[in-house]
């Protein structure tokens, strides 16, 4: 399959991609400072998205370290078990952070009050509360028992703030972290860059790491959204490593680079599907759409092998006891028709739409997110409006501008028939967020709190942002909490596939593209860690 070049024309214009790598270049010979070079840049360190969490992760340590093997190791904390729902952490006495203060049970528990107020996403991973045993023992109490919290914890997400800091508002805190990292805030120029600088009194890095400083002495985290401009600046060595470069150069790039790619854990680039309004109340036009979308040719025609297919719209690869789901809704441009005609759609217009019995076009809304879609993405979406256009879907597909976004356009039951995202979540816990019904506040607007600069999650009415598939079910949110609750680690992994098929069978998210980090980098380059959640600057060095 071959896509016009106007659609990439198309996806780099929508998204503004115009500019060019700052002036300022960086050569292999200054062997203390590190230039990279990122696509988006998140308007605080604590917008609740894996776009904050990336520069995040350099300033703040986690209770436990996710090695790139995905062995979880000790970091923060020595040692950790699970009795139950209560898990008990022992904690380093040793560290130190940047602002003087010192690692403490209590500033755990602080930090534990902290996330519960960020996002749904945590009360809804099962965090209850954490309890002060002494100075160096901690305990997470969790309303189910939650075999995958230490993983949870692993991430940028749960990284530990000092506790004065934390009594600073939101947005203050989002400004500038303070942590125990091994890097330090210099400044940040927005729209440009963020500096970090090295932390010289470092002495706690994970196990399995050298411990002490970092080797770099400069971290400049530029911010440049254009993948071909990232591209030209590493040939031209204004730049030592680049995130997400043009998929049609990541061949090319396997052989003349350093490479590294990873596969985000929790829910891949999945398509979500309204169930509570509009065509896809019905079961048949959802599976229809699956049939005709031909979603495993967009992937490997558009991404060129840089970007994996995915089939399973509930959990990425890498996320604990997977159900590989790729053979599922092959393409069949037959048995989409026949479902559409058995479900009332059984004439054609004059444009070739499908109508029902009043002569109403099937016409699916499928809003695109610039935090989210990328430009490759972009050019995904309209093959996928090409593909199901030949069943007589009319697809209406569109990048939201960032008024839009602000006011929260597209949220609504009937706005809205497709939501396109990935949920970066290492535990099968990510179904509890994608589906647990909502309570009184059926709202999923609050989602835009996580991308604003000041808001905590809202929680009057037990609102669930996250649940795009506005799904009502709670037979099928039972069904993960008794996945959670499963002792016996084979049966446990039975109920989790089965709550996978399950999702398929139903078609309420189908699986698209995997969210997928690519770096690369210029050879001289050693000690890059890069696991699930992305790159950590601490161990790199330029040889």
């Amino acid at each position: 399959m071959a896509f016009p070049a106007k659609w990439m024309a198309y996806g780099l214009a929508a998204f503004g991609l115009l500019a060019g790598v700052p002036a300022t270049a960086t050569t292999q010979d200054d062997k203390d400072t590190l230039v990279y070079l990122h696509s988006i840049e998140p308007k605080t360190f604590y917008q609740w998205w894996t776009q904050a969490e990336y520069p995040r992760r350099q300033l703040l340590d986690s209770l436990v370290f996710l090695d790139e093997k995905q062995q979880l190791q000790p970091w923060l904390a020595t040692a950790w078990k699970q009795d139950g729902t209560v898990w008990t952490f022992t904690l380093r006495d040793d560290v130190v952070f940047t602002d003087g203060s010192r690692l403490d049970a209590a500033t755990v528990a602080k930090n534990f009050d902290f996330w519960l107020k960020i996002s749904t996403s945590v009360p809804d991973s099962f965090f209850k509360e954490a309890k002060v045993i002494d100075a160096r023992t901690v305990e997470f109490h969790t309303t189910v028992p939650q075999p995958w919290l230490a993983d949870l914890l692993s991430s940028p997400a749960f990284g530990i703030n000092s506790a004065a800091s934390l009594d600073r508002d939101l947005k203050e805190i989002g400004e500038k972290p303070i942590g125990s990292g091994p890097f330090v805030l210099k400044e940040w120029k927005h729209g440009e860059e963020i500096v970090f600088e090295r932390n010289d009194q470092y002495q706690w890095g994970p196990q399995g790491t050298h411990g002490g400083p970092a080797h770099l002495k400069t971290v400049r985290w530029k911010f440049v959204p254009d993948s071909n401009a990232r591209w030209l600046a590493l040939e031209k060595g204004e730049a030592d490593l680049i995130y997400e470069p043009p998929s049609v150069k990541w061949q090319e790039a396997q052989g003349k680079y350093l490479t590294s790619q990873r596969l985000a854990p929790g829910r891949n680039q999945a398509l979500s599907l309204n169930v509570e309004a509009g065509p896809f109340t019905d079961k048949r036009v959802r599976q229809a759409f699956a049939y005709a979308s031909n979603r495993q040719q967009i992937a490997q025609s558009v991404f060129r092998g840089a970007v994996p297919y995915e089939g399973n719209g509930a959990y990425s690869k890498t996320t604990q006891d997977y159900l590989d789901l790729d053979d599922q809704y092959a393409h069949d441009p037959a048995r989409a028709a026949a479902l559409l005609e058995e479900a009332g759609y059984g004439r054609l217009n004059a444009e070739g739409y499908r109508i029902d019995k009043d002569g109403k076009v099937l016409e699916i809304v499928f809003p695109l997110y610039p935090t989210v879609v990328n430009p490759e993405g972009v050019i995904a979406a309209q093959a996928l409006q090409a593909e199901v256009k030949k069943v007589g879907i009319k697809l209406n597909t569109f990048v939201l501008t960032q008024t839009e976004l602000a006011a929260g356009r597209y949220t609504k039951a009937d706005e809205y028939d497709i939501v396109q995202g990935y949920w970066t979540w290492y535990a099968p816990t990510v179904l509890s967020i994608n589906y647990r019904p909502a309570g009184e506040n059926t709202s999923t607007a609050t989602i835009y709190g996580r991308q604003q600069l000041n808001q905590f999650a809202a929680d009057n009415g037990n609102p669930n942002p996250h649940n795009r598939v506005r799904s009502a079910d709670w037979q099928l949110q039972e069904a993960i909490i008794a996945a959670h609750e499963e002792t016996d680690p084979a049966a446990r992994a039975q109920k989790l596939a089965a709550i996978q098929q399950h999702i398929s069978d139903e078609a309420l998210a189908l699986g698209f593209y995997a969210s997928t980090y690519n770096l690369v980098g210029q050879k001289y380059l050693g000690g890059l860690t890069h696991n699930i959640f992305g790159p950590q600057f601490y161990a790199i060095s330029k040889n």
